[in-house]
């Protein structure tokens, strides 16, 4: 028997870290880089099936891509409340959005009501490095403090585009089982 497990995961972030431009080369398998910029107005969905390796599950990753304009920010997070996962995003070229990340980081956690938030945290844009600003070390000390597992790429080079989704899918597959092998012990 098949089964599908279905995880609603953030991708959250400053405006033009490139959280669009990720979700699509992940979702076209790297071969769909947008070439135009069309800034996400409020929050785009768009879904895909992994299969869960060495099970007959699957899960039905639902990526809410959401703006990272201020204005945007209350509607987003009251649709977006109590995720399954979260990607956090960062532009390494960029201070501002790395001082952004806690920022969204703590706007999140308020809205999971206590539930803990199990995420990654993506440092984008590291094909650009004479305009790096933001270490690898920052990037990982920031993670540990949010509780987040630290990842980066370039989704412009296809570096690192599929690692923080197939990392979320493990993590929500093992939640799943976690919890349902708790509920039969309670049966």
């Amino acid at each position: 028997m098949h089964n599908i497990i279905r995880a609603k995961c953030l991708i959250i972030g400053d405006s033009t870290v490139g959280k669009t431009s990720l979700i699509q080369m992940f979702m076209s398998d790297g071969n769909q880089f947008p070439k135009n910029y069309n800034m996400t107005l409020g929050l785009d969905i768009v879904t895909k099936m992994i299969n869960v390796p060495d099970t007959n599950s699957s899960v039905e990753l639902y990526l809410y891509d959401c703006s990272g304009k201020e204005f945007y920010r209350n509607l987003v997070l009251r649709i977006s409340s109590q995720p399954s996962l979260l990607l956090l995003m960062y532009d390494v070229t960029s201070e501002a959005s790395f001082a952004s990340a806690a920022e969204f980081y703590e706007q999140i956690k308020l809205q999971a009501k206590g539930e803990a938030v199990r995420g990654v945290l993506y440092a984008n844009k590291t094909d650009l490095t004479t305009r790096r600003l933001i270490s690898p070390k920052a990037g990982r000390d920031l993670a540990q403090k949010l509780g987040l597992v630290y990842l980066e790429g370039s989704a412009k080079e296809k570096k690192g585009i599929e690692e923080p989704f197939y990392f979320l899918v493990n993590e929500w597959f093992k939640i799943y089982t976690d919890k349902t092998q708790t509920f039969k012990l309670l049966a």
